[in-house]
């Protein structure tokens, strides 16, 4: 008796768990169709008939593929984790539109499924079980629902539907992103090699020391146009190199040779492939429309070194006080390191300066140099080992790297900040900074949040009027680029891995990093 017991007990249990996944299986399985109306997003008609992730229409909601390239048309992201499930945000930006095609003409209906995953939007969580047009998906790809709910409240699109001209959906951000990448090589110390942007190319260190330069429109048209040396040392080890945008133009800078007998090269990479030698020893350098400053910074440091050249002219004329050692941090224990800072305004140049005494103790601080007069005058007392000049005010940082301020003619400075920085930039009043000791997080001075929880800063960087700021890849934070306005509003995140990011009339072109 207790055996037929069991065995009937078994075959429920059985039928049971057969029943609810058929019921489970039913439930999944919905029925969808091609529109027959016209789409037009961003003021694109968009053609489903060969499209292989064409638009869906489920219970008359029209749903969007959240592909790679479609969801970034419409200014939004996906990420998906395999414990999290799919998260949806606006980014503040949109892709130019990328088909996919198909070489099979879409029918009129097809199979889709409910999509069984958790979905969060906006930083929300969906509970998709419970929703009247939940998520679907087809071919798998995952599909949006664009209901007013999602298109309008969430996402701020302009939308709009009738019988004439279907449905119209507006995302422009007006902020468009384009997300490249490049083959830079990967150097033998594990670092990325060098990578800039300048007017309308890109600049990198591709393999066997070869600089490229690739149309920004075209990375596949890219074409080798300088060669590196090898250091001396070994017949395969090529020189470090840095790329920068000065001024809209692009400049190569490498070292060869030892420490103290070797030098630093400035190589001019022009537009059209050639390049010039700049300037070769070890200096720190700025162009500006009327004089180039120059600072020679050769090992050991001596006084005397800074020098002026008008735009025209070949030959430096040295200027300031032949008593004082120009673009050197030099320390109590008068170990040094030299500084790249230099700033003029007017006829006046601003840069470290030390003056090496036998009869007094002296400190690093912050300089004004008249070119014409050669006047030295220092800013203020406090100690200095870095500076920026924004908006008539000296931000700098003293050797513990604590954050001051000075009006820029002089006088007592003001302390800042009760903790180390590392970067550090000012837009618009605002003071955005860095600290080891908050995780390198970024923070707005006068407030305890993070702007960008979890995420640990690479670069921060004035462009435009705003402030670009990239993340490193292994931070918690999702967002590993964020773009912020002079308002402090956050005008584009990205989830991508960003190694160089520009931003020039209101497009921001960045290259993704593995």
């Amino acid at each position: 008796m207790k055996k037929i017991t069991w065995v009937l007990l078994i075959a429920t249990l059985i039928l049971s768990c057969f029943c609810s996944q058929a019921v489970f299986a039913a439930q999944r399985d919905v029925t969808v169709n091609i529109p027959t109306f016209d789409v037009t997003l961003n003021g694109l008609k968009i053609d489903n008939s060969t499209n292989q992730y064409p638009l869906i229409v489920y219970k008359n909601i029209t749903y969007f593929p959240m592909t790679y390239y479609d969801s970034r048309f419409l200014g939004l992201e996906s990420q998906w984790d395999k414990n999290t499930g799919l998260t949806i945000v606006k980014t503040g930006a949109n892709w130019e539109y990328y088909k996919y095609p198909s070489p099979v003409k879409n029918a009129g209906s097809y199979t889709a499924q409910i999509a069984p995953f958790q979905v969060t939007v906006n930083g929300r969580k969906i509970d998709n079980s419970n929703e009247e047009y939940p998520l679907l998906v087809f071919r798998g790809v995952t599909y949006f629902p664009l209901t007013w709910r999602f298109a309008v409240d969430e996402f701020g699109w302009e939308y709009s539907f009738d019988q004439n001209n279907g449905l119209v959906i507006n995302a422009d951000s007006g902020l468009v992103a384009v997300g490249l990448t490049l083959p830079v090589a990967t150097l033998s110390n594990g670092a990325i090699g060098a990578l800039t942007m300048a007017g309308d190319y890109l600049y990198y260190q591709g393999s066997q020391g070869k600089i490229y330069q690739a149309p920004v429109s075209d990375t596949s048209a890219a074409r080798p146009i300088y060669q590196l040396p090898i250091d001396g040392y070994t017949e395969d080890w090529i020189v470090f190199a840095s790329l920068q945008n000065v001024n809209g133009k692009a400049y190569l800078k490498y070292h060869t040779g030892g420490a103290t007998m070797g030098s630093d090269h400035l190589i001019w990479l022009k537009e059209d492939g050639t390049s010039e030698k700049i300037d070769s020893g070890y200096f720190a350098r700025k162009e500006y429309d009327n004089y180039t400053i120059r600072v020679d910074q050769w090992v050991p440091p001596f006084p005397n070194n800074l020098q002026v050249k008008k735009t025209g002219e070949k030959s430096y004329q040295t200027v300031g006080n032949p008593d004082y050692l120009y673009g050197w941090i030099i320390r109590p224990d008068q170990s040094g390191s030299p500084s790249d800072d230099l700033c003029l305004i007017g006829e006046d140049i601003y840069l470290l300066g030390y003056l090496r005494s036998d009869n007094q103790q002296s400190t690093t601080g912050i300089y004004r140099v008249n070119i014409n007069t050669n006047a030295t005058e220092r800013v203020c007392e406090t100690p200095a080992s870095g500076f920026k000049i924004v908006d008539d005010i000296i931000y700098f940082v003293d050797l513990n790297n604590y954050l001051y301020q000075v009006p820029i003619q002089g006088g007592a400075a003001v302390r800042l900040t009760d903790v180390a920085v590392g970067e550090y930039e000012v837009l618009n009043g605002k003071i955005y900074y860095t600290s080891p000791a908050r995780d390198n997080e970024l923070f707005i001075l006068g407030r305890d949040d993070s702007i960008n929880p979890g995420g640990q800063v690479k670069n921060l960087e004035i462009q435009e009027g705003n402030l670009v700021a990239t993340f490193h890849k292994e931070g918690k934070s999702p967002y590993k680029m964020l773009i912020i306005n002079k308002d402090g509003n956050v005008i584009y995140k990205t989830t991508e891995n960003v190694l160089l990011a520009r931003l020039e009339n209101d497009k921001v072109v960045f290259i993704k990093e593995d």
